[in-house]
């Protein structure tokens, strides 16, 4: 059990698109790390508009702290953005439903929440096998928001990340998809949190990311960014 400051309630913020595979193996597995931490705790399991049956799939869950979201398919910006508005934690924990950032890491990011606004478990800190185009377009990302607004994280789309709920309370984001990486990290910047990149090792799966077509998207969704950024 974690040695703990205060016992704060954690959210864990699950988003769910066509992954009916591993629904029932990895949730449950979810449930388990967070009974190991001694938190009371609530888990968010969003489906972002699954045509695969996950819909049907995550009512097989029925324990009280689990709250099933459903919504019309509009991506991971439209989530994370349902999520912040409907958790109820001092703590959110964002979790990908592969569990592709090992399982154990959440613990660890939980534990240093009592040191860290937030914790962003990275595959970028050591030695990962990761596909090539996507370690491309990953760098170029992460160079366009370090050069424009001074974001330092290198792995921003993690697949584990805290956060106090605080910085992202009545927070205003406008991204709809992969561009809210970008925007919920500059919203950190700007109110001055402290961010840890926290080592891990990773395996890759083949996740919803389309290339191109995400691509475009992601890239619409920065300069829209840029400009409000500009308004300011």
């Amino acid at each position: 059990m974690l040695v703990i400051e205060s016992m704060k309630k954690i959210s864990v913020i699950v988003p769910v698109y066509n992954q009916v595979s591993i629904i029932s193996s990895n949730v449950p597995k979810i449930i388990v790390e967070m009974k190991s931490t001694g938190y009371p705790f609530e888990i968010l399991l969003i489906n972002d508009g699954s045509n695969d049956g996950s819909d049907i799939m995550l009512h097989q869950f029925s324990e009280p702290f689990i709250k099933i979201i459903n919504q019309n398919n509009k991506g991971l910006g439209s989530v994370l953005k349902t999520a912040f508005t409907q958790a109820g934690g001092d703590i959110l924990i964002i979790v990908d439903l592969d569990l592709s950032y090992g399982i154990q890491n959440i613990s660890r990011a939980i534990r240093l929440s009592n040191d860290w606004d937030c914790v962003v478990c990275s595959k970028y800190a050591r030695q990962n096998q990761y596909p090539f185009h996507r370690k491309i377009l990953s760098f170029f990302h992460y160079k366009f928001c370090r050069l424009l607004f001074g974001i330092s994280v290198r792995d921003m789309g993690s697949g584990i990340v805290m956060v106090h709920s605080k910085f992202v309370h009545n927070q205003k984001f406008f991204s709809n998809g992969f561009g809210i990486h970008c925007e919920f990290f500059l919203s950190l910047h700007k109110q001055h949190a402290s961010v840890l990149e926290l080592p891990v090792q990773y395996k890759h799966f083949p996740g919803s990311y389309r290339l191109i077509y995400h691509s475009i998207q992601t890239t619409k969704e920065l300069f829209v960014i840029v400009q409000h950024y500009k308004q300011k």
